[in-house]
């Protein structure tokens, strides 16, 4: 080959660089910088008038899914007859072995895999 056709070490084609313009979101390294969708005062009104639109559980599947990522997975949810004042838990662990728990990659897996936690979820501010 000649050498007047190579092209320096710093400018060679990389399909890595390639993928990485056309798919970024594949890339773990790769910063993407968005704009919120909703804007600040419609979540809080929209989620203010939750019960006007009996929405609770929708509400509650939503929080329950959101502490399944950020705190436990096991939980359970909650059967039965809802309404506020209910002395019932909407949501508990349950027992999980550690072969299990020690796989999980989001939440405090070992010590909600061996306790009994319980959550309540509130449509209201109050």
């Amino acid at each position: 080959m000649d050498e007047k056709h190579q092209q320096p070490e710093s400018e060679a084609f990389r399909p890595s660089d390639f993928m990485r313009a056309r798919r970024p979101y594949l890339f773990s390294d790769t910063q993407v910088i968005g704009e919120p969708l909703l804007d600040r005062s419609f979540l809080e009104y929209y989620l203010e008038t939750l019960t006007n639109r009996s929405q609770e559980k929708d509400f509650e599947h939503f929080c329950r899914r959101l502490a399944e990522k950020e705190i436990c997975p096991n939980l359970l949810p909650q059967t039965g007859p809802t309404g506020g004042g209910d002395s019932k838990v909407d949501s508990e662990t349950y027992p999980v072995s550690d072969a299990v728990s020690i796989r999980w990659y989001e939440g405090i897996g070992r010590e909600a895999a061996s306790e009994r936690w319980a959550f309540a979820i509130s449509a209201k501010q109050q």
